[in-house]
Order: C-alpha cells, then structure tokens, then sequence
C-alpha cells in the first residue's frame, strides 16, 4: 500500500477498468466501486496483484442510483485502512449510463431512467465529492469526472444523456474553483470510444469521418484520467479524447 489511493466509480468493466489498470500499474492503490460486476473487479485486482506481486486494491458494491448507496460506499471508503492514514489521493466519478431517448436502446419506462440517468450523473458525483471532501483535502487529492465530447452538440435521441454530462462538466469546473488549493478538479471528455450494441452503424460513420481516422482505445481515456490525477498545477480542465471528432 502507498500514500497514492484513488476511488474509481463504475470500477469493473470498460472504462472503468481500464482506468483500475492504468493506475495500479503507475503505483496507485485502487478503491473499485461496482454496481453489478463485482466478479469482474475482483479477478481484474486478482491478475493485478499477481503481476505486481502486492495488494493492489479493494472492491466496494454499491447502487450510486439511491442517496443510501452513495452514502454506503462514502462510508466504507472513509473507514479504509489507506484513507483512514492517508486521505483519498483521488476520486473518478466513472459511472455511467448511455442510452437514447427513443428508438433501438431506449428503455421501456424513460421517465425513472432518466431519473436514474441523472442521478448516477449528477447527484451521486456531488454527493460523493460532498461525503469524501475532508479526505480529499488531506490527501491532497484530485477529482477527474468522466464527461462526454457532446458538449455544444446536439445529437439525435441523446439530449437527456448529453444534458446530464454537460451539468457534471460545468460542476467539475465548479469543484475545481471551489475546492481550491487543497483539491484539483479536471474532466475527460471520451468520443468514439467501445460503441453501445444499439449504435454500431452511428458509430462506424463517425469513426470513418474522424481525422485520425479510428476508433479510440481503453487505455487512451485511462492514461488522461493517469495524467489529471498526477498533474499538480493543473485544475479547472476538461480534456477530449475523442481523435479529432472536435473538428469536424
């Protein structure tokens, strides 16, 4: 264990996990919150400490779409050993949420999932940062929320999805103001990054007009989230990985 400890939202899978990986391999103990994919996490944290040959994090569950559940998982990340001696060196706000509002991939009642959209966007981030802010400070810690290249766009059927990205965006950059100096805030913007099933078709065209002319990859998110967390003079940022969709 280190003094350099990060919470990762949405921990087990895709992004999430990419990110655990990243920062474990750069000397990070991960705290991983899961919903569902515990299993996931806990072989994830398993192969890496085999290959680090040291204890590399802990799993928490949690449902970050109730009050009581972020409630829950600030709780037993305040009690961790590492925090407890520490502080939080770091906090992703990863999970998330993807659909659209109508057609292929819009769920059955979209009223309580868009509730629930938000929720897990929004008010579990604020929430989260609210509970975990003393530990934060003592740590010296950094915020990376993960947003979305939506910012100023309009896209057909995602006006609920991208609204609630936009909110967490201008909060992260209120965090970051309000926070200051003791805590850094930045936010990463993904693009054409692990297209939902519902969107493969979208994605593809997009992916062919962008002028990098590919698909992004896990790691190229993970190794921004890497870079906010260690850059000590930078606060107030949100970064787009999205290989050039900006221009175009």
């Amino acid at each position: 264990m280190g003094e350099k400890t990060v919470l990762v939202t949405g921990g087990g899978r895709r992004l999430g996990a990419a990110t655990v990986a990243a920062l474990v391999d750069a000397g990070w103990f991960a705290l991983v919150h899961v919903r569902t994919s515990r299993a996931d996490a806990e072989a994830l944290l398993a192969d890496l400490s085999t290959v680090h040959k040291r204890e590399v994090g802990r799993v928490f569950s949690a449902d970050l779409g109730t009050s009581e559940g972020v409630r829950s998982l600030a709780d037993a990340v305040l009690a961790d050993p590492t925090v407890v001696e520490h502080g939080l060196g770091g906090l992703v706000h990863n999970a998330s949420v993807f659909f659209p509002s109508e057609g292929e991939g819009a769920p059955a009642d979209m009223p309580r999932a868009r509730h629930d959209l938000w929720m897990l966007h929004v008010e579990a981030p604020v929430q989260l940062t609210g509970a975990l802010q003393e530990a934060l400070e003592r740590g010296e810690g950094s915020i990376v929320s993960m947003v979305d290249t939506s910012w100023g766009k309009a896209w057909p059927h995602l006006g609920d999805y991208s609204a609630s990205k936009a909110a967490l965006r201008q909060r992260t950059l209120g965090w970051a103001l309000d926070l200051a100096p003791h805590v850094r805030a930045n936010a990463v913007a993904p693009g054409a990054i692990l297209a939902a099933d519902w969107e493969q078709d979208a994605f593809a065209d997009t992916v062919a007009r962008l002028p990098l002319q590919r698909s992004g990859q896990p790691e190229d998110v993970a190794a921004a989230v890497r870079y906010f967390l260690e850059a000590p003079y930078v606060t107030g940022q949100v970064l787009a990985i999205d290989g050039g969709w900006g221009l175009i």
